[in-house]
């Protein structure tokens, strides 16, 4: 299991719209290997952060390199929104304690 993560920081009158397009599916819920999202929003950080959960890196990068992504970020607004750079991390679960009832819940089939 993988989680790939995307900190972007967004300018407050881009906010809603950028929480918005992350609402839209564009297919990614259809990928093999595609376990969820989350979105963070700030209260005590900088910036926004997307996380997704992969079964494997290399469904992950199916998902890069498919149309529905090229799709997904096709909107060239979306990246002048953002105030500075994003980055970009992929991490591999090690640990998992969450409870099933944990909304970020990542289980280890």
């Amino acid at each position: 299991m993988i989680v790939v993560s995307n900190r972007v920081t967004i300018p407050d009158e881009r906010v809603e719209t950028f929480e918005e397009r992350l609402q839209t599916s564009y297919g990614i819920e259809d990928r093999p290997g595609f376990r969820g999202m989350t979105v963070l929003a700030p209260v005590d950080a900088e910036g926004h952060i997307t996380m997704t959960f992969w079964e494997t890196r290399e469904d992950y990068e199916a998902w890069r390199e498919s149309t529905a992504f090229e799709s997904a970020h096709q909107e060239a607004s979306a990246e002048h929104a953002f105030k500075t750079g994003n980055t970009v991390e992929v991490h591999e679960v090690a640990v998992d304690r969450s409870t099933t009832e944990s909304p970020v819940h990542v289980s280890e089939e």
